[in-house]
This record gives C-alpha cells, sequence and structure tokens, in this order.
C-alpha cells in the first residue's frame, strides 16, 4: 500500500502545479480599404418651367461617407460634354441662353458650361454621412415656353479634377 500511496501523491503534486506560460509576442492591426459613398436624396424643388423673366433657384443636399483624407465635391453636364449646350438647359432643341449655375454654402456661383467639372466643396474626412446642400441657379431674361431639364453629374474624387 505504500507504492499506491507515493503514486497518488505524484498525481496530486503534478495536478496542483502552476502551468508557467511562455512569453509570446503578437501583433495586432489590420487594413482599411478605401471607401467612398455619395447619397444624393430627391431634390424637392427642380428647375422646370420659367413663366416670367427672373433668377429661378432650386437646391439639393449630399451626403459623403469617406475613409479618405480629403475629397472634392463637383458637379458636371450630364448631357453633353462640348459644344454651345453644354451647362444649358433645353426644351428640346431650344437652349436657355444663360448656363446653370452651381455653388455650396456662400461661395460664389459657378457655371456648368466650363471644360471642366465644376468643383464646388471639399470633405475633410474620414467622415461618416457629412453633409452639404448645393445650389442651383438659373437666370432667364424673358418667358421660356416648355419644360426644360438637363442631367447633372455630382461627384466626389479623391483629386480636384
Amino acid at each position: 500500500m505504500t507504492k499506491l500511496r507515493t503514486s497518488i501523491t505524484v498525481v496530486a503534486i503534478l495536478a496542483a502545479a502552476p502551468s508557467v506560460a511562455a512569453a509570446q509576442e503578437t501583433t495586432l492591426g489590420g487594413t482599411v480599404p478605401s471607401f467612398t459613398e455619395l447619397v444624393l436624396p430627391k431634390a424637392k424643388t427642380a428647375l422646370q418651367t420659367f413663366p416670367t423673366a427672373k433668377t429661378y433657384t432650386s437646391s439639393f443636399q449630399v451626403a459623403v461617407t469617406t475613409t479618405e483624407p480629403a475629397l472634392q465635391l463637383s458637379l458636371a453636364d450630364g448631357d453633353v460634354s462640348s459644344g454651345s449646350k453644354r451647362g444649358r438647359l433645353a426644351s428640346g432643341s431650344k437652349l436657355l441662353p444663360l448656363p446653370v449655375q452651381a455653388r455650396v454654402g456662400r461661395t460664389a456661383f459657378a457655371p456648368l458650361n466650363l471644360a471642366v467639372d465644376t468643383p464646388l466643396s471639399r470633405f475633410t474626412g474620414p467622415l461618416s454621412r457629412g453633409k452639404a446642400t448645393v445650389n442651383l441657379r438659373q437666370t432667364v431674361e424673358k418667358k421660356a415656353a416648355g419644360r426644360y431639364r438637363k442631367l447633372v453629374l455630382v461627384t466626389v474624387s479623391l483629386d480636384t479634377p
């Protein structure tokens, strides 16, 4: 019986002995992919009809989410890339003589008939749903019959376009 007690005692000592942890080094980290999102809710008003000579206005909101440090918001004519129709509202073949103008905040209005996209605002990121209001205006020199339209491209880019 003595041998049996010794074995049991040895097993009990091994089970009760504290474990010794080896020091290990672990590096934590990861990569965040580049992400940019532009959200354009429907505009509340539109520039369509011009019953009298005056300056008409409209606006729409943009919301930007990005992991980038800086983005540029720009507008461009989405119907034509060059020529006399660029930036001008059209009703069939009729064109308003002056181009649509746009701005963000209290900056000066810029015409949309430029050879490059019209830069309007700069966002500093990273940011989540940063908002801006794009203001549009159309000066009409005399009554213009018909329903006018213009496709406008709203873009955000990493570099100034």
